[in-house]
């Protein structure tokens, strides 16, 4: 495929209308030497009314007070458009009425709180598509939704420092423990979800996620991380007393 350049990116030429605006921009990559890389203030998608991952690609930020640092893009068009000319001949249009323009966020955060999003499918599509680059993302938002499972794709987000997951319907522990492979993962969010009612919920995030310093809103002393090893060497003595009395039965 013929890679062309637009602007301060590059994308390969794509010939089938299958791809979408989300995937042609999600493809586009900053070049090398770009200017020094500015943001501005969290990119929010909050009441959108997304339903998928998708959607976030097809709305429109909220404005804020601070205006978003924004990168035109330019996508080719599928097929270049032509009009007739009077001698019944083809005649090719300008290539700047062929092509769609849009832009991508220059941001360190983003907000997809209030939507009814329930899956993770198309996570890392979208965050590409959107951002000018995701490797700078150090704050996400994604509380308020319907969330039943942490996804994987979060882990390629290594400078995260802030994630708030809180209000969703996240029902298994086990869960969390995909999020210590977050090795900058400073704060979290979790209450509101069904596995906030369960015994030991704070211990077993404090064991599981070391590197946090603030969850649920709250610091994380010494006092609690003293409490989660104690919590966390009972429960290994329980289950040793369990395995016994199963292997006595046996």
């Amino acid at each position: 495929m013929e890679v062309e350049k637009f602007n301060h990116y590059e994308v390969e030429s794509v010939t089938s209308k299958r791809h979408s605006i989300g995937e042609m921009l999600a493809a586009m990559q900053p070049q090398d030497g770009d200017d020094e890389q500015k943001f501005g203030p969290p990119v929010d998608f909050s009441f959108r009314d997304a339903h998928k991952m998708s959607d976030f690609t097809k709305a429109t930020p909220r404005q804020g007070v601070h205006s978003y640092v924004t990168i035109p893009v330019t996508l080719p068009s599928i097929e270049p458009a032509s009009s007739a000319t009077p001698s019944g001949e083809k005649e090719q249009v300008a290539d700047d009425d062929t092509k769609t323009k849009h832009v991508k966020y220059s941001s360190k955060a983003i907000r997809f709180s209030n939507n009814s999003i329930s899956s993770f499918d198309g996570f890392a599509t979208t965050l590409h598509a959107i951002l000018q680059s995701t490797e700078t993302l150090e704050w996400l938002d994604l509380s308020f939704n319907d969330l039943t499972k942490i996804s994987e794709a979060i882990l390629e987000l290594s400078n995260l420092k802030v994630l708030y997951l809180h209000a969703n319907v996240i029902d298994d522990m086990k869960q969390v423990d995909k999020l210590a492979g977050l090795p900058n993962l400073k704060t979290l969010t979790l209450h509101g979800n069904i596995i906030d009612g369960a015994k030991g919920y704070r211990q077993y995030v404090v064991t599981e996620i070391p590197q946090l310093q603030y969850f649920d809103f709250s610091r994380i002393t010494k006092a609690d991380r003293d409490k989660a090893v104690t919590w966390r060497q009972l429960k290994i003595i329980g289950h040793h007393k369990k395995k016994k009395k199963a292997e006595k039965k046996d």
